[in-house]
């Protein structure tokens, strides 16, 4: 076992008794600072492996949120079908393409409207 895998493997084990004292926090009802002190926890250590366990979690959902990147992807889409809607009385319509939908609420602003028309239009 090399330092590198001894390393992890410490992380690892640390993590999980974190994780186990993260989840007795939240089950607590406390604030952070009173259930801390009460067990003897710092709290420097405490946000520091919760900030650790989210990172991880987030990393293995396989998100970016970590980073704090924003990531755009273009979407291309033709309206398929336009239905107006009269079950609701706030809603003027409903443009429905491609599993995604658009509702149009009455007084909706002209102006922003005419500015979603327009680019689901260029698609």
């Amino acid at each position: 076992m090399n330092i590198t895998t001894m390393k992890v493997s410490k992380h690892e084990v640390l993590k999980s008794q974190w994780i186990e004292i993260v989840k007795k926090h939240a089950q607590s009802g406390q604030s952070i600072k009173e259930w801390c002190e009460e067990n003897n926890i710092s709290r420097t250590k405490f946000y520091y492996w919760q900030r650790v366990i989210r990172e991880e979690a987030l990393i293995k959902a396989g998100t970016l949120a970590v980073t704090g990147q924003a990531q755009f992807v273009e979407v291309k889409q033709t309206i398929s079908e336009v239905k107006p809607k009269s079950n609701k009385q706030d809603t003027c319509a409903i443009l429905r393409s491609n599993g995604n939908e658009i509702e149009i609420l009455n007084g909706a602003d002209p102006n922003t409207l005419e500015t979603v028309l327009k680019l689901i239009d260029k698609q």
